[in-house]
């Protein structure tokens, strides 16, 4: 096996384990309480690209963000430990799931819709006036998309000649309405070709051929200081948000989740190392998979001998939130709404 070949299996499944782990040990535990927004099925594209990032390089992403963090050799164990709201988690334990960030890795990420595609921007542009070498990238779903601050960032990026690889995730889905209940176009990259800016669609599951666009779209990126958009047709296995499922409300057919686990990519690609170098890979496999099960126990392991954020102390307790925010962290308090159809707990 070639080591591109290694790397970019190796990081599927890092990818797609890891995923796996925290959605099943979220309950009955209750350790962590945020809202998680899992990747499932969706990890071709930061496992292709992870080996085209240079340090200095910035990824601005969605709040599906898990992959791209660990694809941008971000911490299992700090990651891990946000999700407890710990204080050695990447953000103090404050920012959870959906605002996972690492100044360390430059990476960044958001539940403002869209807000990351913006802020894509600023960050291209202080790479082009400190000379810098650096690309950034700007990671968004389809629903995400349809806002107008899009519009707005394309322009400016090709009018400003910014080195941005703009990826979009099409994954047919705005939480549960499907791509062509809320649109004629079923190509987002159709949709920007008036914007005259170099676009490209990915409609493959497999991951060596992802691997080689990348590979090109990102060198290119650094020798002309000119934007990329790029589509990659996809599909979440998991809910829209978790760790419990969503289809039972019927938005998705049996027959279209069927058909698209037959199309995994990572399945496919186990299936052609598999049959094209047999034993060996089955030897690689196996420790791989040991050695990233070995590293997810220690995450967790991590998370859960970490200490809890303390930072309400700092806090004026005569304010009645900063009272709320006590109560929180001293497991007084309980919620009465869902988020997005999850009900976390208190600590």
């Amino acid at each position: 096996m070639k080591n591109f070949q290694k790397n970019l299996y190796h990081q599927l499944l890092y990818i797609r384990r890891v995923q796996e782990e925290i959605s099943n040990r979220y309950h009955p535990a209750d350790n962590m309480k945020c809202p998680m927004h899992f990747c499932m099925g969706q990890e071709i594209g930061p496992a292709a690209l992870s080996s085209f990032l240079r340090p200095g390089d910035a990824i601005l992403s969605h709040h599906r963000s898990h992959g791209y963090f660990l694809a941008n050799k971000g911490s299992l164990n700090e990651m891990i430990a946000e999700f407890h709201g710990k204080e050695t988690g990447t953000n103090g334990g404050l920012a959870g799931s959906q605002e996972l960030s690492c100044t360390k890795t430059h990476f960044y990420s958001g539940t403002i819709l869209s807000g990351a595609f913006g802020m894509s921007l600023g960050d291209a542009f202080s790479k082009v006036y400190k000379n810098e070498n650096n690309i950034t990238i700007s990671v968004i779903g389809d629903g995400g998309m349809e806002e107008g601050i899009c519009s707005e960032t394309l322009n400016m990026a090709i009018l400003y000649k910014l080195p941005i690889l703009f990826i979009c995730e099409n994954n047919k889905y705005s939480t549960h309405t499907k791509l062509n209940e809320r649109t004629e176009y079923q190509n987002v990259s159709d949709r920007i070709k008036g914007y005259k800016i170099e676009s490209h669609l990915f409609n493959s599951n497999d991951p060596e051929k992802l691997y080689m666009l990348l590979k090109n779209l990102t060198s290119k990126i650094r020798k002309t200081k000119k934007p990329i958009f790029l589509e990659i047709m996809t599909y979440r296995f998991n809910g829209h948000v978790g760790p419990e499922g969503d289809d039972h409300y019927n938005y998705r057919s049996k027959a279209e989740r069927d058909l698209w686990s037959k199309k995994d990519p990572l399945k496919v690609y186990r299936k052609k190392l598999d049959k094209k170098f047999g034993i060996k890979f089955k030897n690689f496999e196996n420790k791989i998979l040991n050695d990233i099960n070995k590293k997810i126990d220690r995450s967790f392991a991590f998370a859960l001998k970490s200490s809890f954020a303390k930072v309400y102390k700092k806090y004026n307790y005569q304010n009645t939130y900063h009272k709320s925010v006590k109560k929180f962290f001293n497991n007084d308090i309980s919620f009465n709404k869902d988020q997005e159809d999850h009900r976390p707990m208190p600590y």
